[in-house]
């Protein structure tokens, strides 16, 4: 009897456990059937950028950027640009070479709503404040902001052997002051206006050149000294340095003086800052001291918020293949992009930099 009560015994014990198992296992299936699978693909357009916050659909097909003159950092910018646009936004993008900063902003207010320019912080501050003789000096303050680029170093380029060591010194000589409609030229006129100097009257020569056609003219001696506004180091003028050595000479640089310097604060506050260009950039005779001037990515108020927040947002993702274009687009950073204050930003770059927390003021 005790055998057959023992038996009894397992028997129960068994059929419980079996039980048990069953439902453990039938509650994981279920549980398993229940739930969301994981998501191992993601399905969108080339057009769209997925936020945290909400999805974006690029609202126009095409974007034409308008850079500058060959030998410049503009046109390498603007290409690359181009090239992240088509990568990841899927739309029409192209860069176009323009003769720069005022060309540009030509370029935008005929075509408010598919183009973007390159153009420096003093063009900006003319067009806007109504100087600039391109819009018939009417302010043109249709002008948003998308970042800032990289600041420019004013190079005024001679020879070792022409004995010009300041601005004052370019009086009575044969000088470049780069292409018209251009930012360089803009910024150029404004120095010697500064210094006491008018072109018309005191250059006998007087050219309105591009930095690889003056960097050419000066190698020969048809001029004296040229000026061009660019990033560090641009390629034409390395060029140059190179080709001035196998002739026995070494590329130079002209001053700016503090009191030019001076000058021009008073007459566009803020827009210009005075630096060194170290003479290891060129391999120059000497570090001079020289202007820089902030160079931005400018839209029209008009192009849609979505267009300006993804043509934004798309570039600070990809950086680094920004910075691979040139070594000046290093210097497009997004703690520094939203933080000039000679016209107002984008709303849908605003929007960008908010959602990245660097907006000012949160």
């Amino acid at each position: 009897m005790t055998f057959i009560k023992n038996v009894k015994a397992i028997s129960k014990t068994l059929m419980i456990s079996i039980i048990v198992i069953i439902i453990v296992v039938a509650g994981i299936i279920g549980f398993a059937m229940f739930q969301k699978p994981a998501q191992t693909t993601t399905t969108t357009t080339t057009t769209t950028i997925t936020t945290t916050t909400t999805t974006v659909t690029m609202p126009i097909k095409s974007i034409t950027i308008a850079t500058g003159t060959v030998g410049g950092v503009y046109i390498y910018y603007g290409g690359g640009l181009a090239t992240i646009y088509s990568k990841y936004l899927g739309i029409q993008a192209s860069a176009v070479q323009t003769k720069a900063s005022v060309d540009n902003l030509l370029y935008i207010s005929k075509d408010p709503t598919g183009t973007m320019g390159l153009v420096l912080s003093d063009t900006i501050y003319d067009a806007w404040n109504g100087k600039l003789s391109a819009f018939n000096n009417t302010p043109q303050q249709w002008i948003r902001v998308l970042w800032i680029m990289y600041n420019n170093y004013i190079h005024i380029v001679t020879r070792s052997d022409s004995g010009i060591k300041t601005v004052y010194d370019l009086k009575g000589k044969r000088v470049s002051t780069g292409p018209p409609a251009s930012g360089t030229e803009l910024t150029a006129l404004s120095i010697l206006n500064a210094a006491g100097i008018d072109p018309s009257k005191d250059f006998p020569v007087w050219q309105k050149l591009g930095p690889a056609e003056s960097a050419g003219a000066l190698l020969d001696n048809k001029i004296d000294a040229f000026f061009w506004s660019g990033g560090l180091p641009t390629g034409s003028i390395s060029e140059l340095s190179v080709n001035l050595k196998q002739r026995g000479l070494k590329i130079a640089f002209i001053a700016v003086p503090t009191e030019v310097f001076n000058k021009l604060d008073s007459q566009r506050p803020g827009i210009y800052m005075l630096s060194i260009l170290k003479k290891d950039v060129y391999d120059a005779v000497e570090d001079v001291q020289t202007l820089v001037v902030p160079n931005l990515i400018v839209v029209h108020k008009d192009m849609p918020d979505d267009a300006a927040y993804l043509l934004t947002k798309t570039v600070f993702e990809h950086l680094d293949e920004l910075y691979a274009v040139h070594v000046a687009a290093k210097d497009t950073k997004l703690d520094t992009a939203p933080l000039y204050k000679g016209a107002p930003y984008h709303p849908g770059a605003i929007r960008f930099y908010k959602e990245a927390g660097v907006w000012p003021g949160g």
